[in-house]
């Protein structure tokens, strides 16, 4: 049955003063009692296989016993003890076992991705790579949440580029998933960052890519505006044509001056608001004071002149944040083709200033806890 906090912290304290007294007899034996009384806290579990894994001494035996207990009896369905149980197994060589603990795990608790990632990594690790590559192919298949099916394609393409040697098998992948989410960037991004893997970079492959996010008109109109901004970038580096930078040139100022005149409607509409309180919240005072005489509305009170008339930037100019560092500032340098490059742009995304390498946050992996401690479920 659950045990009182204080009986809790009292066990806790007892471990404690024999294993700093290290006497190992004593230890083993406190601990067993612990465990009978304590079998349904894993904390005690992992302190007690801690302590044996941190011996010198061959604990094999006994650590496979304490682990067959805690995961098979007490705690079948708790994924810290089974995941660091096929751990210890790996690290003793015996990937079968681990792979076992895990497939055991998974019918227990579906859906984790913790251990759909252990067991791919795991088959990698024992050399076996066509399972590795099954197991993929069967959990991408399988997961019904959008996210999670996006970034196991994304590992499945990088696994098959740079384990298995074959770039263009990790392209088609991630081909057949845009066919089912078309308009995300981050496959993009990732087939972009494949095609300038290659030696010779082929220019047209990079460049078919970026055309083929900037004509989805769904997609948008920010990451738009950052995709032509990358092919202006990739065309002045790798272009073989100034003519090809010019139109692209043409293209993102285009696409910039959608996006500007979009925030700016979407700042007018919401400053016509503000007046408006202000003047309700101005009659009602006005109206409800004790000096109001009805004789004197043709005379606008004199408290009027706190409430100055908002401005809203008459004069047109659309005020843009200063640009961040990177391409934009050396292009406005420059100044090339007779039109300056516009350097006001800012995007919000935070994994901006990573874009000139190609970079871009893998968003969906914060969950992937390497200490176990958070599961992820889809």
């Amino acid at each position: 049955k659950p045990l009182e906090r204080c009986q809790l912290k009292n066990w806790k304290d007892y471990l404690e003063f024999e294993v700093a007294q290290g006497d190992a007899k004593r230890i083993s034996v406190l601990f067993e009692r612990c465990l009978i009384a304590c079998a349904l806290y894993e904390d005690f579990w992992l302190r007690y296989l801690r302590y044996l894994e941190e011996k010198v001494t061959d604990n094999t035996e006994i650590i496979r016993d304490v682990y067959e207990r805690a995961c098979t009896i007490h705690h079948k369905k708790k994924p810290s003890l089974h995941l660091h149980w096929a751990v210890y197994e790996e690290m003793q060589g015996n990937y079968d076992k681990a792979g076992e603990i895990l497939t055991a795990l998974e019918k227990v608790v579906p859906n984790l991705t913790q251990v759909i990632y252990r067991r791919i990594n795991l088959a990698r690790r024992s050399g076996d790579v066509t399972t590795a590559a099954d197991l993929y192919e069967h959990y991408i298949d399988k997961a019904k949440n959008r996210v999670i099916a996006n970034n196991m394609t994304i590992k499945y393409a990088r696994f098959c580029w740079k384990i298995l040697n074959d770039i263009d098998r990790a392209v088609s992948i991630l081909k057949k998933a845009l066919e089912k989410d078309k308009e995300n960037p981050r496959l993009y991004l990732q087939m972009i960052d494949m095609a300038l893997q290659r030696t010779p970079v082929d220019e047209g492959e990079v460049i078919g890519v970026i055309d083929m996010y900037l004509a989805r008109e769904n997609a948008e109109l920010d990451q738009r505006v950052m995709f032509a901004q990358r092919k202006i970038e990739f065309l002045e580096d790798f272009g073989s044509s100034v003519k090809s930078v010019q139109k692209a040139t043409d293209e993102f100022q285009k696409l910039l001056k959608q996006l500007q005149e979009k925030k700016k409607k979407s700042d007018d509409n919401k400053k016509p608001e503000e007046p408006n309180l202000k003047k309700t919240k101005l009659d009602q005072k006005d109206s409800s004071g004790p000096s109001y005489n009805p004789s004197q509305t043709s005379q606008p009170p004199a408290s009027t002149g706190q409430y100055p008339a908002p401005n809203y930037n008459q004069s047109g100019g659309y005020s843009q944040p200063p640009a961040q560092g990177g391409y934009n500032q050396g292009y406005n340098q420059q100044q090339p083709y007779n039109q300056q490059y516009n350097q006001q742009y800012n995007q919000s995304d935070p994994n901006y200033n990573n874009y000139q390498n190609w970079g871009y946050s893998q968003t969906g992996y914060g969950n992937y806890n390497q200490g176990w401690g958070g599961y992820n479920y889809y």
